[in-house]
């Protein structure tokens, strides 16, 4: 994963969960957000999917949905990006 892609999905995650317009997530590092379990953001499958769409869109890339469905985290969708635009 190059360090441009991580940065970008870690904003574009920070954006759609919420994190910036709240006091909660200005305590969430970048690395949490690249490591930690999506889940433990406090986000439903609907927010996810259109995440998941909006890195598609941002990238141009169409990514596998088992693939995306076995990422546990941002970085490992991160990491799905890097090897779609190889």
């Amino acid at each position: 994963m190059t360090e441009d892609i991580g940065r970008a999905c870690v904003e574009m995650f920070r954006d759609i969960a919420g994190l910036n317009s709240s006091s909660h997530g200005a305590g969430i590092s970048d690395a949490q957000i690249l490591s930690d379990p999506i889940d433990s953001f406090d986000v439903d499958s609907l927010t996810v999917m259109e995440y998941v769409m909006g890195l598609e869109e941002r990238f141009g890339v169409l990514l596998d949905e088992e693939a995306v469905n076995g990422c546990a985290n941002v970085g490992e969708l991160a990491a799905l990006i890097s090897a779609a635009r190889v």
